[in-house]
């Protein structure tokens, strides 16, 4: 039987690289999406050193950049003949207001919308799967998030904690969105929130973040223990046919905010595919 095969996205670093050395163990195919390409050929290495799996390798593609990731999905179809298993983990937490080259907010862009845009163009390739998963990174900090369209990328006003939240909603919004597209097809798609987790992002966070992220520390988890929910999603059969669900513990959770209405979801997913060109 070939080896399923996972693609995730900031693999290099945190609860991504546990992830897919996790998954490397269980004897995937595991492709990292990576920005640097040394760091991506360093942790390749290092993640096939220690699980004794040679079928691990990676693509490179900045999620600041839209273009990038059509070429990266374009290597990623032309090397395997189908994507088990999508997970998208990537984030980053922005101290001030910065665009892409794609001129989108750059918490927007890389929490969020890069991975919209990715799951669109890899669908096809998932659709190919006895049975495909797309797993997005959300947080419990959805719950302070909120979904304002005229301020999707804080363009009237601008906090890193009001942005980071608001991009955990919308990755929450679309996970339910999708699910609902998709029906009672062979692919799924659910949200994760990992826990409040040791990561080089929560340590490196800036300003007001960082003294939030120090002040948590004492109630946060190890890496393995955050990317426990991802790597159950990603194998167990008891998840094979939960869709649209937002799962902490490897539980699903009930999903606590006003902003979750058809309406809000179907209308972000309108502007994500104008924003998207698609």
């Amino acid at each position: 039987m070939d080896k399923p095969i996972c693609l995730i996205t900031g693999a290099t670093d945190g609860i991504g690289k546990v992830t897919a050395a996790a998954l490397a163990r269980e004897g995937y195919t595991v492709v990292l999406a990576a920005r640097s390409e040394a760091k991506a050929a360093a942790v390749t290495s290092e993640i096939v050193a220690a699980t004794g799996n040679r079928d691990v390798d990676y693509l490179t593609a900045d999620l600041r950049s839209l273009s990038q990731l059509h070429r990266l999905a374009d290597a990623f179809t032309a090397r395997h003949p189908r994507l088990d298993v999508l997970l998208n983990n990537a984030g980053v937490v922005m101290p001030r207001r910065e665009l892409t080259e794609d001129g989108y907010e750059t918490t927007f862009q890389v929490n969020y919308l890069a991975h919209f845009y990715l799951t669109q163009l890899l669908l096809g390739a998932l659709e190919a799967s006895p049975q495909g998963r797309v797993i997005n990174l959300s947080s419990s900090v959805y719950r302070a998030g909120k979904f304002e369209p005229d301020n999707l990328q804080g363009e009237r006003r601008f906090s890193t904690i009001g942005a980071y939240a608001a991009s955990k909603l919308c990755v929450l919004l679309f996970t339910i969105e999708l699910a609902q597209r998709l029906g009672p097809a062979r692919v799924t798609a659910n949200a994760v929130h990992p826990g409040v987790v040791r990561t080089p992002m929560m340590r490196g966070a800036e300003g007001i973040f960082r003294a939030i992220s120090y002040a948590a520390l004492p109630f946060s988890r190890s890496a393995e223990k955050g990317a426990a929910t991802s790597v159950f999603l990603a194998g167990s059969p008891d998840a094979s046919r939960v869709s649209g669900q937002y799962f902490a513990n490897a539980k699903p959770k009930k999903v606590k905010t006003a902003h979750n209405t058809p309406e809000n979801r179907d209308r972000l997913w309108n502007l994500s595919m104008d924003a998207c060109r698609l």
